[in-house]
């Protein structure tokens, strides 16, 4: 996975020499989404799209738990179509108790492990869509986690997410972090900011903006599921680790918390074996999404880190009431 390069923060000489490879990149990037977009295929059911403009993470997995999550205290019934990013098979996997990361991807297995809902994985979301309403037919709406470019799916409602660290030096790859311009923001329904600087998003977009509220809860243990307090954790040596596309995020979390600890950080959707985490020996804190594919390590001294989000109820029964239309809508054209 690629690392965040410090050079996207700034118009320095590096990502100024590398204007003319974002301009190709762009020109070839926009003709294949448009094309794409031209024989997008429709789903029986309202299709939410969440994602993002940047290379790498803004939080479009909590925010795709989060939102499921608040959908089904509604009484919807919400199903999950992902691609599965860094899977081992390819082929259609639709999601149960028995399922794992490795089968799934880390993203879609914490957000299966998290929200319980039915969810398909495929290189297409349509054909997984298809699978999942045979299998499920009750469900009321789809969301598509990391899916804003993936265009051969018809979209009913764009959430695009934008992370803490915005948009860099606002220039496309591989000049900056930016997969599309930030004018795409303006072709949004929504933008859900994950701790941005509003006031700098409200001058970039006029889209509405939504904010998404997160907070670090007591760890847990993987080997015993025991919880231990951030007080308790204050009085000990321990290492914090990080396989996601910004560890310093949270790092930053932690430290609000109080804590003092040294820190260990790996590329987004690392792999872990026993021989990358013997030479910490102090008890480890991580990510609810390290902690997807450190469930088979043996030593006990391993803590996820769970966060919860919380969004605005108000935004949540907006998408309700257009899920209920559209899905009215589809029903009067059969």
């Amino acid at each position: 996975m690629l690392k965040t390069p410090k050079f996207w923060q700034s118009k320095g000489l590096i990502s100024t020499l590398l204007l003319p490879l974002a301009k190709i990149y762009q020109f070839i990037s926009s003709k294949d989404l448009a094309k794409k977009a031209q024989q997008a295929q429709k789903l029986p059911k309202a299709t939410i799209v969440i994602g993002n403009i940047n290379v790498g993470g803004t939080g479009k997995t909590p925010a795709t738990i989060t939102i499921t999550k608040a959908l089904q205290k509604q009484g919807l019934k919400v199903g999950i179509l992902t691609r599965g990013f860094g899977r081992k098979s390819q082929t259609l996997h639709l999601a149960t108790t028995q399922s794992t990361a490795a089968e799934m991807g880390d993203e879609p297995y914490l957000i299966y492990q998290k929200t319980k809902a039915p969810m398909a994985v495929d290189t297409s979301r349509y054909h997984a869509g298809l699978a999942l309403l045979t299998a499920e037919p009750d469900i009321d709406c789809f969301i598509c986690d990391d899916a804003l470019q993936h265009r051969q799916l018809h979209r009913d409602i764009e959430i695009i997410v934008v992370g803490q660290q915005g948009f860099g030096n606002e220039r496309i790859f591989p000049a900056g972090p930016l997969r599309e311009s930030i004018s795409r923001l303006q072709k949004a329904d929504y933008i859900l900011s994950n701790n941005a600087n509003l006031q700098i998003l409200q001058q970039q977009t006029d889209t509405e903006i939504i904010s998404l509220y997160s907070e670090l809860l007591a760890p847990i243990n993987l080997q015993s599921n025991a919880q231990k307090s951030f007080t308790d954790f204050q009085k000990i040596p321990f290492t914090a680790i990080a396989g996601i596309a910004h560890p310093e995020n949270f790092y930053n979390m932690l430290r609000k918390k109080g804590l003092e600890f040294n820190v260990c950080s790996f590329p987004d959707h690392f792999q872990y074996s026993e021989a990358d985490l013997s030479p910490i020996k102090t008890p480890i804190l991580m990510t609810e999404k390290d902690a997807t594919k450190c469930q088979h390590l043996t030593r006990d001294d391993l803590w996820a880190v769970p966060l919860e989000n919380k969004i605005c109820s108000k935004f949540i029964d907006t998408l309700v009431s257009k899920i209920n239309e559209l899905n009215a809508t589809d029903k009067k054209r059969e």
